[in-house]
């Protein structure tokens, strides 16, 4: 009886595991496999009329079926971090980020597509946290498997503003 009680559990167990799905990031996450690793950057901040310039670091590390960006920024004496998570989404074929931050209540969730060398997210309007909903675009262009230049831009009406840009190398 035990041994029965035994063969069912394992069968049981077996065929759990082998419904589960992959643990491992599809072939259009691990296509950004060359960004996995810390990178820093200056980047040179535009906003309403004033410039300014921050430090940036970013790490990215594969983890299930996502790429994990964690960065901090120091800008004016103030310290902000995001997490994100970015995936892909087969049936819309546009990868897609969830992002976390220190400084708005929600995640921003971005869409975007990856062609040759440059990647381009466009946010869904989200409340980071400066009263009314924004809209950004950001535009990664790898140069290097060690440098990467990026732009941040916020939607004003019918256009977009740059707010950021730099050149992050990898440590």
């Amino acid at each position: 009886m035990k041994r029965a009680i035994l063969w069912v559990i394992f069968s049981l167990t077996t065929t759990a595991f082998a419904q589960m799905p992959s643990l491992e990031p599809p072939a259009e996450v691990t296509a950004m496999k060359w960004m996995v690793g810390e990178w820093t950057s200056k980047v040179h901040w535009t906003m309403e009329g004033q410039e300014m310039d921050a430090d940036m670091t970013l790490k990215n590390e594969f983890e299930g079926q996502f790429l994990k960006q964690t960065s901090t920024m120091d800008m004016m004496g103030m310290k902000f971090t995001e997490v994100g998570y970015l995936g892909y989404d087969k049936a819309k074929k546009k990868y897609y980020m969830y992002t976390f931050t220190n400084y708005g209540p929600t995640p921003r969730i971005e869409w975007g597509t990856l062609e040759n060398n440059k990647m381009v997210m466009i946010s869904e309007p989200w409340d980071a946290g400066m009263g009314a909903p924004m809209t950004s675009r950001a535009t990664l262009t790898k140069k290097s498997d060690t440098e990467v230049h990026f732009v941040l831009e916020f939607k004003n009406g019918d256009k977009w503003d740059k707010a950021a840009e730099g050149t992050f190398k990898k440590k």
